[in-house]
């Protein structure tokens, strides 16, 4: 019956994987410490359900011809050195006992710091003589930063790298989901690898996962034809606010609290897809005048 239930769990993240360019390791990752596991076994449970909502999304935006192949060897370069930091760091935390905290810490300011960048609007700057970094080296340092948090959070960096490269790159949110999900494959591998040496990990409960992911990522992936530009990063925004109450709540044995809000989110997220993929139907099958 466990089984069952994660498939289902993985469709459901494997569609906002492709929608939004997250792993699922970051919806994972909080739901799984809710229960109880083990910092060190959610971390490396979430890294196996992130390599499966990455491939499967990225061949989905491969097929959309949404990746930016030249950020991508860059990133899971830099990514995979980032990894091999920050996992010795997440073990020795662990036998400290403070491996919990220090992953909701990382979360709420993270999360926080992006769900700002998303839905504030700020004001037209003034154009400045000041250097820029080239592109190539920020997408190293996007990676760099991608693979630390990746193997800490156990998460695959997508929700790091995604609004990184819309406002660092200037990339079309689209853009962004897919040369983010085709970025993480091998951080995630790396940082799975080092996992599973060191920690048990459920491999039953984390392949069913995957199998939901690789139903329900392609419905995701289509589903960002649906909506523009603005309305995808307001969605992401509010989805990283919505995994900020998660994370806060569970800190507080207020577990309830979180998984509410984030079944709301959820539901109403699915129903503006039907909306508009409805909506999109009549207007592809209403007749030209």
């Amino acid at each position: 019956m466990e089984y069952l239930l994660s498939i289902f769990l993985g469709i459901a993240i494997g569609v906002f994987s492709g929608f939004f360019g997250i792993g699922g390791g970051i919806i994972l990752t909080p739901l799984l410490l809710m229960v109880g596991l083990p910092p060190t076994t959610v971390i490396g449970t979430s890294l196996m359900l992130s390599l499966g909502t990455s491939i499967s999304g990225a061949i989905s935006h491969f097929r959309l011809k949404n990746i930016n192949w030249y950020y991508v060897i860059i990133i899971n370069c830099t990514g995979i050195i980032g990894t091999q930091i920050a996992h010795p760091l997440m073990i020795h935390l662990d036998q400290l006992g403070l491996a919990e905290a220090v992953i909701s810490i990382f979360y709420i300011v993270l999360l926080s710091y992006f769900a700002f960048s998303l839905l504030y609007k700020r004001k037209n700057e003034k154009p400045t003589n000041k250097k820029k970094l080239s592109p190539a080296i920020l997408a190293g340092l996007i990676g760099l930063g991608a693979g630390l948090i990746s193997s800490a959070l156990g998460v695959s960096g997508g929700f790091f790298i995604v609004p990184l490269l819309i406002a660092l790159l200037g990339m079309k949110a689209s853009q962004a989901v897919g040369t983010s999900l085709a970025s993480v494959v091998f951080i995630v591998s790396a940082g799975l690898i080092s996992y599973s040496l060191s920690s048990p990990l459920n491999y039953g409960i984390g392949i069913a996962l995957i199998i939901g992911t690789f139903f329900g990522a392609p419905i995701g992936a289509r589903a960002t034809r649906l909506f523009n530009e603005a309305r995808m990063k307001k969605l992401l925004g509010i989805l990283y606010i919505c995994m900020i109450v998660s994370v806060l709540s569970n800190t507080l044995s207020l577990s309830i609290v979180g998984l509410t809000i984030i079944s709301i989110f959820a539901l109403t997220f699915f129903t503006l897809v039907i909306r508009n993929f409805n909506l999109n139907k009549k207007k592809q099958g209403s007749p030209s005048t």
